[in-house]
């Protein structure tokens, strides 16, 4: 069975403010005349479920082009982080290191965005300490259904340069809602955009029934 936990893109879809939104047009229409229905997209990059690149929060870091695939796709454990205003490695208290190499993409599930049809505020923020110790255990992607690993307002982004020191990936905008905890296997590939600080993603979790 396949779980969607992308955001849906429209026009009119909560979008990080001062960023570009979400436009889609049909410039050919069958109805008009025309052989085929051809659509243009116009968006940022970081719109709905995205993963970013190195490249988005350091000059010198790997765009997404470059990114290993195999880092999006595989083993990942959904944690339920629901009422929680950090997210720390007491989530984590009850799984052993080998726990956590066995499903080394962590998607913390805080359902903090309340309104999907609005842009939230606030939102639960990792720990300082947390990156490090998350890749000292084997995990390589780190997943949230909130905008962002940082606040808002940040402008320094300390927990995006902390998740590249650790060398971890970023999944941003997922939808958790109704994701019971547990191991699935997570496939979120980002699109092949030479260049790119980030990338649209269609995220899906797998599960064994079905």
């Amino acid at each position: 069975m396949l779980i969607d936990i992308s955001r849906p893109l429209h026009p009119g879809a909560p979008h990080w403010p001062g960023d570009c939104p979400t436009a889609f047009q049909l410039n050919a229409r069958i109805a008009a005349g025309a052989s085929c229905n051809v659509g243009q997209l116009t968006l940022s990059v970081h719109n709905g479920t995205h993963a970013d690149a190195p490249f988005h929060y350091n000059d010198r870091g790997a765009t997404i082009e470059a990114l290993d695939l195999r880092r999006f796709i595989g083993p990942a454990r959904v944690v339920d982080a629901r009422g929680r205003d950090a997210l720390t490695g007491a989530l984590l208290a009850s799984l052993s290191r080998a726990d956590l190499a066995a499903a080394p993409r962590l998607l913390f599930r805080t359902d903090a965005w309340g309104d999907p049809e609005r842009f939230p505020s606030v939102w639960p923020l990792l720990d300082a300490g947390l990156p490090a110790w998350l890749a000292a255990r084997g995990v390589t992607l780190v997943g949230l259904d909130v905008p962002s690993v940082d606040e808002l307002t940040s402008k320094d982004l300390p927990r995006h340069h902390r998740m590249d020191a650790a060398g971890l990936l970023i999944l941003e905008s997922l939808d958790l809602r109704g994701v019971a905890p547990g191991v699935y296997e997570l496939i979120a590939l980002p699109l092949r955009l030479r260049g790119a600080d980030g990338s649209p993603v269609r995220a899906v979790l797998r599960t064994n029934a079905g």
